[in-house]
């Protein structure tokens, strides 16, 4: 008998599996985790994750993503639930889907509070597994042990491809941030979603082995700048920083990109400066930090033997020692002779020395480099400042797209700016600059003119609740173009001695900084150290303030003892006696005098102030007319 291969092997047969049946559970009124005595569903006391003891990482708690996913979309997968036996007859355990229930009385909750409707849960009850504990222990162990994640680029792919049908569909707002909610992601993740997911396996690798938790948007930022040296710490400190002073709105992450996109473009313009000077054939030195110990110097330290001022055009025609440097934090071609010595030339400043080398002597040289770091820290400030420049606006038009009410302190700064007439801003408000500026913060272009009858459009089509960001706009242009020029860090130009001799920071460029830093504003570190400058210079004022009428005070006192010691003379005494009397008060006006004003001591603009010199020497005057008067009696 021949035996065939279906009796030896017989075909699988399909079996129905136990699925339970459905039911929508209320997760407010259905689930109650803090009162389970009155819940009609509990955790089941077999489930695999639970909370054991007070003080261990609750496992079950539904992280922020889970809950806004819920949200937007409600639980997707039905939990699995199973009737319960002995003292909690009645209620339905949860075998499977802890975390899903727990967010979804989270997102119920919310949404309560804003007053708009919530999600049912849809759940699977399994009556085969009522007082059967083994087998529902087995079926929670198994859903989260044989649970494996997806990868990165699983997820980002996925994200990239709903981030492009969005996009081609243009879906609305409100429906894309939904969507974004629903994967546990913001809109603005979202959006990145593209450029992070042609990132390259590796890097994000590298990441996860450093246990570096980036957003989308962090990864496609650090993306853009991971070449620039310490860039991954770099960020990793501003998201530490943004996190510990709850600044939502990544200002520190924001200005910690600036500053690498710009050094990654001052690396790029170096690179370009390097090969520009290659192909023209300039000898090239390295960069010296310190010129004095070098055989080298700039040609703008440098003059000629007869004392001429030394040009990179006319120095390359007639010195052999012709040749470049590139100064790194400028990223800007430094011309020098290699040799100064040797060709015959002198250091600008400095006679000619009894050995005809033109060496500068000890006092000479250090004032040399005391002005060579001066315009070095010039240089890299003015640079340093102009880069802050390009985030301080970007952040300020973000605010001016707010669409709700403005808080208070704004409103606060725009009244105080437009009710304080001064000369300055008067001069401003109708300025090109303002109109640029105006047009940058609320992006149209069309302000940079400042025609009446686009003014008017504006208006006609701003909501009325957003009238104070428009005003906000106008008032930031005004702070940007008059307290934040280029060199607005050195303090105000002196109205007396000219713009060579600086005064104190301008309290309008401190507060600004300030002002923006409450607002979500990452300072840089220049705008900082000018901030706690100025900080500085106004305790010195009120210091030196304090110390004038502490000394005032004893001038009074003073004259009032010697008043009291001395009393005036009685009305029968001849005149002689009362100029010898008046010259012993004016003794004692001389003798506290008023010291002299300094430069140092100017006002908190950074002038002097004539009518309060005029008035000083108004209150001396009688001291010294009585003096006269006296001296000719």
């Amino acid at each position: 008998m021949t035996v065939t291969q279906t009796e030896q092997a017989p075909a699988a047969i399909a079996e129905e599996a136990d699925a339970g049946r459905l039911e929508w559970i209320d997760p407010l009124t259905d689930f109650l985790p803090d009162e389970p005595e009155k819940s009609r569903v509990i955790v089941d006391p077999f489930n695999h994750r639970k909370k054991r003891k007070d003080g261990e990482q609750d496992t079950t708690k539904p992280d922020p993503a889970l809950i806004a996913s819920v949200d937007a979309v409600g639980v997707q997968q039905a939990p699995v639930l199973r009737p319960q036996v002995g003292e909690n007859e009645g209620k339905l355990g949860i075998v499977m889907g802890q975390r899903r229930m727990k967010a979804a009385r989270a997102a119920a909750e919310k949404a309560k509070a804003e007053k708009r409707k919530y999600r049912k849960v849809r759940v699977i009850i399994r009556d085969d597994l009522k007082g059967v504990d083994d087998e529902a222990l087995a079926g929670s162990m198994v859903e989260n042990v044989h649970r494996a994640a997806a990868s990165i680029q699983d997820d980002l792919d996925a994200a990239q491809q709903l981030a492009l049908m969005v996009n081609a569909k243009r879906v609305p707002k409100a429906r894309k941030t939904q969507l974004a909610a629903a994967i546990g992601r913001t809109e603005e993740e979202l959006d990145a979603a593209h450029k992070v997911a042609q990132m390259d396996a590796e890097t994000l690798e590298d990441l996860r082995d450093e246990e570096i938790e980036f957003d989308w948007v962090e990864l496609g930022d650090y993306d853009e700048v991971k070449d620039v040296p310490n860039a991954q710490v770099t960020l990793m400190q501003a998201k530490a920083k943004d996190e510990q002073e709850g600044n939502a709105k990544r200002g520190a992450w924001k200005t910690a990109m600036q500053e690498l996109r710009a050094k990654k473009a001052r690396t790029e313009r170096i690179e370009t400066l390097k090969a520009e000077l290659a192909e023209q054939k300039v000898t090239t030195v390295h960069w010296v930090w310190n010129w004095s110990y070098s055989t080298a110097r700039p040609l703008e330290e440098l003059v000629s033997k007869i004392g001429m001022p030394m040009s990179e055009q006319g120095h390359g025609e007639t010195c052999e020692g012709h040749a470049a440097t590139i100064d790194p934090d400028a990223a800007e071609v430094v011309w020098l002779c290699v040799d100064w010595k040797k060709h015959g030339h002198r250091i600008a400043g400095v006679a000619e020395g009894d050995d005809g080398d033109g060496e500068p002597g000890e006092e000479e040289a250090a004032k040399v480099e005391a002005a060579r770091e001066e315009r070095r820290r010039v240089k890299v400030n003015n640079l340093a400042w102009r880069t802050a420049r390009a985030g301080r606006e970007a952040h300020i038009a973000d605010m001016c797209k707010d669409k709700g009410e403005a808080p208070a302190d704004v409103k606060d700064l725009i009244m105080r700016t437009l009710l304080v007439s001064d000369g300055h801003y008067v001069h401003y408000v109708g300025s090109q600059e303002h109109g640029a500026m105006l047009a940058k913060f609320l992006g149209d272009e069309r302000l940079t003119r400042q025609p009446k009858d686009v003014i008017a459009s504006l208006i006609k089509k701003t909501a009325s609740k957003r009238y104070w960001w428009v005003l906000f706009a106008h008032v930031a242009g005004y702070y940007e173009a008059e307290h934040m020029k280029d060199d607005a860090w050195r303090g105000e130009p002196h109205y007396h001695h000219g713009p060579s001799v600086r005064g104190r920071i301008r309290p309008a460029t401190a507060e600004w900084i300030t002002f923006l830093k409450c607002h979500g504003y990452g300072v840089t570190e220049v705008e900082a150290e000018t901030v706690a400058t100025a900080e500085q210079e106004a305790k010195a004022e009120a210091e030196r303030r304090a110390e004038q009428e502490r000394q005032r005070e004893e001038r009074e006192a003073a004259r009032a003892a010697w008043k009291a010691e001395n009393p005036a003379p009685d009305e029968d005494e001849d005149e002689d006696d009362d100029d010898e009397e008046d010259y012993q008060y004016d003794d004692m006006d001389e003798e506290y005098e008023e010291p002299a004003g300094t430069v140092e001591n100017a006002d908190p603009e950074g002038e002097t102030d004539p009518d309060a010199n005029e008035a000083d020497e108004q209150e001396d005057a009688p001291a010294q007319d009585d003096q006269e008067d006296g001296e000719q009696e």
